[in-house]
């Protein structure tokens, strides 16, 4: 038999901080509660992600462009991949089958959705170091947050601290010091990028399948 006791502190959380997006640079506490394969129209392959911080606040459409359609690795994107299984303590990671609830563009609303994800990647403590980027398209300023770095949220250990045995969380805090509040591009917003003050639930109609290489 299963039993649970009620935390009233949690229970409030649901309302207070449903749908908020992260919109700040900064370094984040939480969980990837998405990882799955992506694939652009060019044949790269990639991984999405989705990531909850212990707030209830979401980053949502983090891709890691990792391949190229040849099975080529694309050096730094696959660093992160790297960085991010450094910190899970994790040597391999494979793709499996599984039904999610994705936006579906069509309907305008949440649907379950066959996709391959990485179970060892996901709903598990990592820290995420996020930098913020603008981009002005058709009259609007667009947000969206890019993956700078993982750590380690027991200890703020990086990947090359966790490697080297020698942990102490200290090159965090000087990435977290160089980290620019905003990074402006002009290029065109990526899939998932809303709106700077659009509501939390908003998604952006922007296609980045075509991704450079």
């Amino acid at each position: 038999m299963t039993t649970y006791t009620r935390d009233d502190q949690l229970a409030v959380q649901p309302e207070t901080n449903f749908g908020g997006r992260i919109e700040t640079s900064g370094a984040y506490i939480g969980r990837l509660t998405m990882a799955k394969e992506r694939t652009a129209k060019t044949g790269t392959q990639g991984i999405e992600f989705n990531f909850e911080a212990d707030d209830g606040r979401v980053a949502r459409y983090l891709t890691l462009w990792v391949a190229r359609a040849n099975g080529e690795k694309i050096e730094y994107p696959f660093s992160l991949l790297s960085a991010l299984m450094a910190c899970l303590d994790v040597k391999n990671i494979e793709s499996t089958t599984e039904t999610i609830d994705e936006w579906n563009t069509a309907s305008g609303m949440m649907a379950p959705t066959e996709a391959q994800t990485f179970p060892a990647l996901m709903n598990k403590p990592i820290g995420i170091l996020l930098q913020r980027e603008e981009r002005e398209w058709e009259g609007k300023t667009y947000v969206s947050m890019k993956i700078v770095q993982f750590f380690d949220p027991s200890d703020r250990s990086t990947p090359s601290e966790i490697i080297s045995g020698k942990r102490s969380g200290q090159a965090l805090e000087k990435m977290v010091t160089n980290l620019r509040e905003t990074v402006v591009r002009s290029d065109a917003p990526p899939a998932g990028a809303a709106p700077a003050g659009a509501s939390p639930a908003g998604f952006a109609e922007i296609d980045d399948d075509d991704v450079p290489f």
